[in-house]
C-alpha cells in the first residue's frame, strides 16, 4: 500500500473519530442548537433589513434579533408551557379528589354484573386469579396514575437545570445564527462535493420546506390555536389555555386538525346540559377556526413545496415517533431533501444515458 493511501485512510479514520466526539460533545445542546437554527432562519429576511437599515452592523442587528425573538416567541412559549403543566395537574387532581373510590367500586360492579358469570369464570381461570376484586383494582389503578404523575413532576424538577442551560444556549446561539449564519451556510455548501447547481438546488428546497412548515403549518396551527383559546375564554371555558394548545397540536397534523377539539368539546358541553355553549363552539369551530387553514395555508406555501399528501403525512408521523415534537420540522425537510436527491439521480444518471 502507497504512503499517500495510508495518509488518507489514516486522515479519514481520525476526521470520523473526531466527529463522533464532537457530536457527543453537543449532544446535550443538539435540540437547543436546532431550535435556535429554525428560529434564525425564519426571522432571517427581517434580520437582513434591519442590518440595511444600520448600515451593515450585523452584531447590533444580531443582539436586537436575539432580543427580540427571546420575548416574542421563545418567553410566550415558556409561559404557555407552564400553564398547560399546571392546567393538566389540576385535571389531574379534580379527577381524584371528585372520584370517589366507593363510587368507582359500585359502577364497575354493575359493570360485572351485565358480563356473563361464565366470562368472567373463564377470565379468573386463564389470569390464574381468584374473585375479581373491584375494589381492589380501582384502588390500584388510582395508585398507578398517582405515581406516574408524581414521577412525572419529579422528572421535570430535576431536568429543570438542564432545561434552563438548554434555554440559555439557545439564545446564546441566536446571536451568532444571526451574525455570522451566512458565513456558516456559505462553509458548508463549500464542502459539499456536488456541483453548484445542484448544492442551490438542495439548499432551496430545504430552505422553501423549512418556510412552508414554519410558516404555512406551525404559524397557520398558532392562530387556530390563538383563536379556539379565546374563545374558549371568552365563553368561560375552563382551561382555556391548554384547549388553545391542543388545538395547535392537532392542528399540526395533516387530516387530523382543529376539529379533534371543537367537535368533541362542543358535543361534551350540549350533552351535559351548555346547550347553547356547545352550539356556540361547534359553529365557531367550524365556520372560524378550521376554514384558517384552508384559505391561509395555500395563501403562505403558494407553489413553492409540492410534496406528496401519502409519503408526506407517513413521513410526519415517523419522524414524531423518531425524533418527538421536532420531527414536524425534521420530516417533511429530510423528505424534500431525499426527493431532490431523486431528481438529481434522475438528471446525472438516467438522463445521461440515454
Amino acid at each position: 500500500m502507497h504512503r499517500k493511501q495510508v495518509f488518507s485512510w489514516f486522515f479519514i479514520a481520525i476526521f470520523l473519530l473526531l466527529i463522533y466526539i464532537f457530536y457527543q460533545i453537543l449532544s446535550p445542546f443538539i435540540l437547543a442548537l436546532f431550535w435556535g437554527a429554525v428560529i434564525t432562519l425564519t426571522l432571517y429576511p427581517v434580520h437582513k433589513r434591519l442590518t440595511k437599515l444600520l448600515r451593515n452592523r450585523k452584531s447590533i442587528s444580531a443582539l436586537i434579533m436575539t432580543v427580540v425573538a427571546t420575548f416574542l416567541v421563545i418567553l410566550p412559549l415558556v409561559f404557555i408551557s407552564a400553564t398547560v403543566a399546571v392546567d393538566m395537574f389540576d385535571i389531574y387532581q379534580g379527577l381524584t379528589d371528585n372520584l370517589e373510590v366507593s363510587e368507582l367500586k359500585s359502577k364497575l360492579e354493575k359493570l360485572k354484573g351485565l358480563v356473563p358469570v361464565t366470562v368472567l369464570e373463564e377470565l379468573e381461570k386463564r389470569l390464574q386469579i381468584g374473585e375479581l376484586n373491584i375494589h381492589q383494582m380501582a384502588v390500584k389503578g388510582l395508585g398507578s396514575v398517582s405515581g406516574y404523575v408524581i414521577n412525572e413532576v419529579q422528572s421535570a424538577a430535576t431536568n429543570l437545570t438542564g432545561l434552563l442551560i438548554n434555554f440559555g444556549m439557545m439564545i446564546f446561539a441566536l446571536f451568532f445564527f444571526f451574525r455570522d449564519g451566512d458565513g456558516m451556510l456559505e462553509r458548508i455548501k463549500y464542502l459539499i462535493p456536488m456541483k453548484d447547481e445542484q448544492k442551490d438546488e438542495i439548499f432551496k428546497k430545504f430552505y422553501d420546506t423549512l418556510n412552508a412548515v414554519i410558516l404555512g403549518v406551525m404559524v397557520t396551527a398558532a392562530i387556530q390555536g390563538i383563536l379556539q383559546g379565546l374563545f374558549f375564554w371568552i365563553l368561560g371555558i375552563s382551561y382555556s389555555v391548554l384547549g388553545g394548545v391542543l388545538t395547535f397540536v392537532f392542528a399540526l397534523i395533516p387530516i387530523a386538525g382543529a376539529v379533534i377539539v371543537w367537535l368533541p368539546v362542543g358535543l361534551y358541553l350540549v350533552f351535559t346540559g351548555s346547550i347553547y355553549t356547545g352550539i356556540a363552539v361547534l359553529i365557531f369551530g367550524g365556520l372560524v377556526v378550521s376554514s384558517v387553514d384552508n384559505f391561509l395555508k395555500p395563501m403562505i406555501i403558494g407553489g413553492k413545496v409540492k410534496l406528496s399528501t401519502l409519503f408526506l403525512v407517513l413521513t410526519i408521523f415517523g419522524s414524531l415517533s423518531v425524533f418527538g415534537f421536532t420531527g414536524i420540522i425534521i420530516g417533511p425537510i429530510l423528505l424534500a431533501i431525499f426527493m431532490s436527491f431523486i431528481d438529481i439521480y434522475k438528471s446525472e444518471y438516467l438522463e445521461s444515458s440515454d
